[in-house]
């Protein structure tokens, strides 16, 4: 089923991002009848409360340079905690700015397989990690966003997943976000965060690679560092006509997002409307 004219906003959750302006922005969008669904992180958040109650996230590096978090049993509870009330926050926001808003913050939108093992990097040893609660995105429940779209709701929802034994499981916010706009045939898919777009050089905010074509966007991996070759991964999963990695910091940051701003990933030759 698709839901015409949907955009899916995935909104950063690391330190250095005030979402206020973002939501206003988008709430403007939304009371002008544009219909939107809203995927948060929660890292910065987790990585506090981790802290406040002794027991410090940790970080897991891929062979291939992709980082995530370590989320064994403890952690994945101080995650969802987080989680929720990142989802709380935005969810009351938006409804302050007069958005009939839903927030998800349980594993009720998104199904995954916990990964048995992890391979990763160590002190430059490889090593396994088999306690890890995080998954593999599997299923998408499309009909719950359809249904809350159609009565005129904007969804909000945490990257949170359930597992094939009901269990809760951390899955890549980014992903997360790119499966959902995947699965309603999303027409735009934007992913804000504290950088421009994909750099060709990370120290070099005016070396913002503006326009990408998906079939070519392996030709670009090399530029991606971090959390950007997650970005990348999300790009190639949505398969939406365009993918928008932009700033959150600027002034409304979804007007100019849709401007042209950041780095368009499109699928076909596209005009900027």
């Amino acid at each position: 089923m698709q839901i015409m004219e949907t955009k899916v906003l995935k909104l950063g959750g690391g330190a250095g991002n005030d979402h206020t302006g973002t939501l206003k922005n988008l709430a403007e969008r939304i009371r002008a009848g544009e219909r939107w669904v809203l995927v948060h992180g929660a890292s910065d958040s987790a990585n506090k409360l981790a802290d406040e109650v002794g027991y410090p996230a940790q970080t897991l590096t891929t062979a291939s340079g992709h980082t995530s978090r370590y989320t064994d049993a403890r952690t994945i509870e101080i995650y969802r905690m987080a989680a929720a009330g990142i989802n709380q926050q935005m969810t009351a926001t938006l409804a302050s700015f007069g958005v009939n808003v839903v927030g998800l913050a349980g594993p009720n939108v998104i199904r995954a397989q916990r990964k048995a093992a992890i391979r990763a990097i160590k002190e430059g040893r490889s090593i396994m990690i088999r306690d890890d609660h995080t998954g593999t995105i599997t299923q998408v429940n499309w009909a719950l966003l359809a249904n809350l779209l159609e009565a005129g709701y904007t969804p909000v929802i945490a990257p949170l997943a359930m597992g094939e034994a009901f269990e809760a499981l951390n899955v890549d916010g980014d992903l997360a976000a790119a499966a959902i706009a995947h699965a309603l045939s999303a027409e735009t898919f934007i992913i804000l965060s504290n950088v421009p777009g994909l750099l060709k050089d990370i120290q070099n905010p005016q070396s913002l690679i503006t326009r990408i074509p998906l079939a070519e966007l392996a030709q670009y991996e090399s530029f991606a560092a971090g959390r950007m070759k997650k970005k990348l991964m999300a790009a190639q999963t949505a398969e939406t006509p365009r993918v928008i990695l932009a700033d959150s910091r600027v002034e409304m940051p979804l007007d100019a997002a849709l401007r042209g701003g950041g780095t368009w990933i499109v699928r076909d030759s596209l005009t900027i409307k």
